[in-house]
């Protein structure tokens, strides 16, 4: 077991006895564990740390564990499902390392057919939530308001007449306030306990901007998952919280499915799930660029 393990649960529970330490999935940039805690009086308690890795620091001075601790208070207290953060070290080059301990949540990430479409009802009011959070409390978080300066760097060539009509638009920034951006909602990091959405995990990619950015990446996983009726049910649930933006809307498809075909292919998947999923994000852009260059509803 890792000396900083043990250090960790000290610090979180003095006198605590460390039961045990599972390694949990969590993403490329922290290692995550599961720690069982037996305190000197009363019952055991499972406790998760993010332990973040070296290259989780994009910029000198950057501090993305006190970001994302401040981050999770913040939602938190708003009512937003997600675990209680419990303490964090944000000096990578302390005994433990920088980590984020928050309370276990339980639940599962499948989501059975026949449940479909009830858990994208909540998933969609939950995002209209998340969206409409007050900002006050809240770290500083990067801006996502438009997708166009950064979508050229994505597209491919076959993609040019799609580039030269965003080339010709100027119209294409988020103009009302910034709103919280959860940065990459989907169904593998939602923890479900029957149809209750328990907890929305992994917020490292949170920003401030257009909720069209979360609706687009949410739309694309649910592509590649369930296909394009379960995205299609998905806006339309999210409609009923929340504007949703025809106009705008392909704009941030195009975006998310042109970065995830971009660089899908770092992502370590086998090969068959790859290239479905590269189908899907070519798919999902050629009804963006239609719905875009046409001016009619996306198919």
């Amino acid at each position: 077991m890792d000396d900083s393990l043990a250090l960790i649960a000290e610090r979180l529970m003095p006198g605590a006895r460390l039961l045990d330490a599972r390694r949990l999935t969590g993403g490329v940039s922290a290692v995550v564990h599961a720690l069982d805690l037996a305190p000197r009086d009363g019952a055991p308690r499972t406790v998760v740390v993010r332990q973040l890795r070296s290259h989780a620091w994009t910029t000198p001075g950057d501090d993305p564990v006190g970001r994302e601790f401040a981050l999770a208070r913040a939602v938190h207290r708003a009512g937003i499902p997600v675990p209680e953060p419990l303490a964090a070290e944000s000096d990578p080059d302390s005994p433990t390392g920088a980590f984020l301990a928050m309370a276990f949540a339980d639940g599962t990430t499948e989501i059975p057919p026949d449940r479909l479409q009830d858990r994208l009802t909540v998933m969609a009011r939950t995002l209209a939530d998340i969206h409409g959070v007050a900002q006050n409390g809240l770290p500083a978080l990067p801006l996502r308001l438009d997708p166009r300066p950064e979508v050229f760097e994505f597209l491919t060539p076959d993609r040019r007449a799609l580039a030269d009509w965003l080339a010709a638009r100027d119209d294409t920034a988020w103009h009302d306030p910034p709103r919280l951006l959860h940065g990459d909602f989907w169904p593998g990091n939602l923890l479900w306990v029957d149809d209750t959405l328990g907890a929305v995990l992994d917020w490292e990619d949170a920003a401030l901007g257009d909720p069209l950015s979360d609706v687009a990446c949410t739309m694309l996983e649910l592509t590649y998952l369930f296909g394009p009726a379960a995205a299609a049910g998905f806006a339309a649930a999210y409609r009923r919280h929340a504007p949703l933006d025809d106009a705008r809307l392909p704009l941030w498809q195009v975006y998310v499915a042109s970065a995830a075909a971009r660089y899908m292919g770092e992502w370590g998947l086998p090969a068959a799930r790859e290239a479905h999923m590269r189908a899907c994000a070519q798919a999902f852009i050629d009804a963006a660029a239609d719905a875009l260059m046409t001016g009619g509803p996306v198919r």
